[in-house]
């Protein structure tokens, strides 16, 4: 159970703009926007020179959490004000506890519908007894009851 196995799962959040993870079992690993990798890993040197368990950075117009768990150091940035900044920890530290298997994507709703006909279904024929013929009344020209006459 370790971040590092559920790294590709925090980067999946929403709001999540890149994110480091470093266990001291293996290589530190980077999702995300690779220009932050380098404020990442200064991020994580940050922490280690501390006695917490987790700090936040502000960035410009992003904010950078960095948090200790099991071990383990995760360095997340995301949009200051994003949504996600009230469930952060507690995301990290659940995920810290659980191996949550690989992270599959889900299909997007949209790919599974059908697109409309390019063209139209054609129209049923009508056969000759299904075609009614009424007669219409013709009348002079000039008559002052003519149907055509009568324009709304």
């Amino acid at each position: 159970m370790s971040l590092l196995a559920n790294i590709d799962h925090l980067a999946a959040a929403k709001g999540i703009v890149a994110l480091c993870v470093d266990s001291p079992n293996s290589a530190r690993k980077f999702r995300g926007v690779e220009t932050w990798n380098a404020i990442l890993e200064g991020a994580i040197s940050l922490l280690s020179l501390t006695d917490e368990s987790t700090i936040r950075l502000v960035i410009g117009k992003h904010t950078m959490v960095v948090q200790r768990e099991m071990g383990e150091t995760v360095a997340v940035v995301l949009p200051t004000g994003h949504a996600i900044a009230k469930s952060l920890r507690r995301m990290i530290r659940r995920m810290a506890k659980k191996d949550r298997g690989p992270y599959v994507v889900k299909a997007d709703p949209a790919a599974h519908i059908q697109s409309a006909p390019t063209q139209p279904p054609a129209a049923p024929k009508a056969t000759l007894s299904q075609v009614s013929v009424q007669p219409t009344l013709q009348s002079a020209p000039g008559h002052i009851d003519s149907a055509r006459d009568h324009v709304n």
